[in-house]
């Protein structure tokens, strides 16, 4: 199943959910069509097994940072947080591709953002436990940062910028 969906999100961050076909992705995981439509009856079902793959791996790391961390470790928050929206570029731009294509979308971003939040306040109180009172207002600046980082980090400031985001979201973490 993970070649079928490999294979369907590059096919859909190449042409969109809507221009790749069930054959291409077939051909392309070198899956035969019948298991193909066997697991994923259609183009949406995989469509929604990507977004909630993506999503799923990236509140499991989280999770992980959570369990990792302890009191102190600033500056490992700081960068596991920028590292975690910084991987995995294709994906994340494929699910927010996604997300688009939606009707339910907004429902959905609501939801997982919350759910987001809810991860990154924790990580900020166990790394700043004498600070645990602004975490919330905390989380929500470095949820913002960190949305905004993939897009700015691009072109030929990319790198200065990145430097930059990373200071940025260290000094949030330290409730600087």
């Amino acid at each position: 199943m993970a070649l079928i969906l490999d294979a369907a999100s590059s096919l859909f961050a190449e042409k969109g959910v809507e221009g790749a076909t069930m054959t291409e992705i077939a051909a392309r995981s070198g899956t035969a069509i019948g298991s193909l439509y066997r697991f994923f009856p259609t183009r949406e079902s995989i469509a929604i097994t990507l977004l909630e793959r993506f999503i799923e791996d990236r509140l499991d790391l989280l999770d992980r940072m959570y369990e990792e961390l302890g009191p102190g470790a600033l500056d490992a928050a700081a960068e596991l947080l920028m590292n975690a929206w910084l991987e995995k570029r294709e994906e994340r731009d494929v699910t927010t591709m996604l997300m688009a294509t939606r009707s339910d979308a907004e429902h959905y971003t609501a939801q997982w953002r919350s759910q987001f939040l809810e991860r990154v306040v924790r990580i900020l109180e166990r790394v700043t436990p004498d600070k645990a009172e602004t975490a919330p207002a905390r989380g929500v600046v470095v949820l913002h940062v960190l949305k905004l980082a993939p897009q700015l980090v691009t072109g030929s400031l990319g790198r200065e910028i990145e430097k930059e985001l990373r200071q940025v979201v260290l000094g949030l973490v330290r409730g600087a």
